[in-house]
């Protein structure tokens, strides 16, 4: 019986540890899984560099916001564009620009008020052509004023010896260009050479055919690269007018009397940008006016009425294709987006 009851105790004591073995061993196999997370708790955090264009442009807003004078605004892009990716640069600049269009109204109407008040516009007769604001004296008041809108990158201009401010494209270029995209770079090196030298002035050609050949061809280049830029519809505008000024903006210069006809200097630019730039879009479209002009002889306009006008209406063809030349501007630029 002593014997029956040793191998009982034997028996249970191997029981206990076989047990205790086992749960040891499934302790150590325990896994324990993170709980799975909802798609929302999953998103990406945006990067630091989305975060910190963000941050810049909300900035901006805040500057535009509370700005109490113009060169505020510019203040914060001379300081934070170099720092910036091309992408945020773009966007500080096209802000800029919507800026100045709700800015500018309220200076230039307040600045009409302020030129009529006694002793200013004699004062800003001082000043001359380009503008220097140092020759004003005994009034440093009005000369601070004036150079703090300098200072914002807007140029004083005049329409019939009256004063206006306007955007300064040069400054803008000049500051800017080295830190947008080419798209814009483009824009701001068109902008900036009108901006200097405007290509028409009181209704009447202020540069040479041959030079605004040259804008033209600069504009379709933009345009021809960038179809879908950011300027690409100020740019389709601005090479419609120049082309429109190439093609029929005829003066009494342009026109031989009493046969009417287009004088070779004018003709010849006509040829020489065909020659010269022979894959071009404008040349296309130079080449079929020229085409037209030889039919009609070089014959332009039909006689005026005697003692009304020297010069009548258009040839009927060469008329057509004058009210034709927007049809083939679009036509050249399918993909450019315009206004409707």
């Amino acid at each position: 019986m002593k014997e029956y009851l040793v191998k009982q105790a034997a028996i249970c004591t191997l029981l206990a540890v076989s047990l205790l073995a086992g749960c040891g061993a499934r302790e150590q196999n325990v896994q324990v899984k993170e709980p799975v997370q909802p798609d929302s708790a999953r998103t990406a955090s945006p990067s630091p560099g989305a975060a910190a264009s963000d941050n810049v442009l909300a900035k901006l807003q805040l500057k535009i916001a509370q700005a109490k004078e113009a060169r505020e605004v510019t203040a914060f892009l001379d300081e934070n564009m170099p720092k910036a990716d091309k992408a945020t640069a773009d966007q500080m600049f096209i802000e800029l620009q919507k800026f100045y269009d709700t800015h500018l109204p309220g200076l230039n109407a307040g600045f009409t008020e302020m030129m009529g008040q006694p002793g200013t516009a004699d004062k800003m007769r001082e000043i001359g052509y380009p503008a220097d604001f140092n020759k004003i004296v005994n009034d440093d008041t009005l000369k601070q004023w004036l150079k703090n809108q300098a200072a914002a990158k807007l140029q004083l201009s005049d329409k019939e010896g009256s004063y206006f401010w306007k955007v300064d494209y040069d400054a803008l270029n000049k500051s800017y260009a080295p830190y947008v995209s080419d798209d814009l770079k483009a824009y701001l090196a068109i902008q900036s050479l009108e901006n200097k030298t405007p290509f028409r002035s009181d209704a009447s050609l202020k540069i040479s055919r041959d030079e605004l050949g040259e804008r033209i061809l600069a504009a379709e280049k933009a345009l021809t690269a960038y179809p879908k830029g950011l300027k690409a519809e100020e740019i389709m505008a601005l090479y419609s007018e120049y082309l429109h000024e190439y093609i029929h903006g005829y003066r009494y210069e342009a026109i031989e009397e009493p046969g009417m006809k287009l004088i070779p200097l004018v003709k010849r630019s006509y040829e020489k940008l065909v020659k010269n730039n022979p894959d071009t879009k404008t040349a296309g479209i130079v080449k079929e006016y020229l085409t037209v002009i030889n039919a009609n002889r070089d014959v332009i306009y039909s006689p005026g009425k005697k003692g009304e006008s020297i010069i009548g209406d258009p040839k009927p063809g060469i008329d057509a294709f004058w009210k034709g030349l927007d049809a083939r501007i679009a036509a050249a630029f399918p993909d450019v987006k315009t206004a409707k």
